[in-house]
């Protein structure tokens, strides 16, 4: 999710579709297989050596080694599992700039979550697409009364990142738009950012289970909302842990590997 549009280098879109193709990927680990050695060389005229008394076998005392999370040749951090999609039939964004932790250069910051834009994510992505809960837990912001940004807004909060050098968190909150946050407990939440709309049953304090609908596809927030619209359609999916969010600070193989664990059938 970005944003500002007045001092980057270049569009929403053109940044991320040209990250997903060119900078982004998919980690390919290749295995060698077992090599097999050579037969040493004999002579006729060798002589057999004598064979020795055997001696018992001494077996060490192995030391505990603590355990670690591995996926694949990745060691994982701890971290939640067995969630869901957010959209039924999607798969992991393509391309690490989709990802989090993907630098946001022009606003000197991180993407925190996922994007499910179309054509990318397996799934279709248009507006009104259902999201769903990801996993059980409880509603704890629901944007029903949401307003849409405008562009004395975009202006404002562009010109003040730009004198900040970054975006601070009421920005990059009002940029993620309309808004469900879902707290799965043990200081996990999970957010779904630039909803479309959110449904009539979705209130704070209401529970829901992995597949509740929660809310439509949408592009709110985003200042091509009102510069370009329908060019934004997106979700934007944060999985919040603690006082930030899954995969900071991580290089992409191991955030892809951290998400994919987090997906993962039980």
């Amino acid at each position: 999710m970005d944003d500002s549009i007045l001092f980057r280098p270049l569009s929403r879109r053109m940044f991320l579709v040209r990250g997903a193709f060119g900078a982004g990927g998919l980690l390919l680990l290749a295995c060698g297989g077992d090599e097999k050695l050579a037969p040493a060389a004999t002579t006729a005229a060798a002589t057999k050596e004598p064979e020795a008394t055997p001696q018992p076998s001494v077996t060490p005392t192995p030391t505990p080694v603590p355990p670690v999370i591995v996926t694949g040749a990745v060691a994982l951090p701890p971290g939640p599992v067995g969630f869901i999609y957010p959209i039924a039939g999607a798969c992991m964004p393509q391309g690490d700039q989709l990802m989090p932790n993907a630098p946001r250069t022009y606003r000197n910051g991180f993407h925190e979550g996922l994007d499910f834009y179309p054509g990318l994510a397996c799934a279709e992505v248009k507006r009104g697409t259902v999201v769903v809960a990801t996993a059980a837990g409880t509603v704890i912001r629901a944007d029903l009364d949401y307003k849409d940004i405008t562009l004395q807004q975009i202006t404002e909060l562009d010109a003040k990142t730009k004198a900040q050098g970054s975006s601070d968190p009421v920005t990059l909150d009002i940029y993620r738009g309309r808004q469900v946050w879902v707290d799965h407990g043990g200081g996990v939440v999970t957010r779904y950012c630039h909803l479309n709309s959110i449904d009539p049953a979705i209130k704070v304090g209401v529970t829901v289970k992995a597949g509740t609908v929660l809310a439509g596809v949408g592009e709110s927030g985003t200042p091509e909302w009102i510069t370009a619209p329908n060019t934004e359609l997106h979700l934007h999916f944060e999985v919040r842990v603690g006082d930030s969010f899954l995969g900071s600070g991580l290089p992409p193989p191991t955030v892809r590997a951290l998400y994919g664990r987090l997906f993962a059938p039980r």
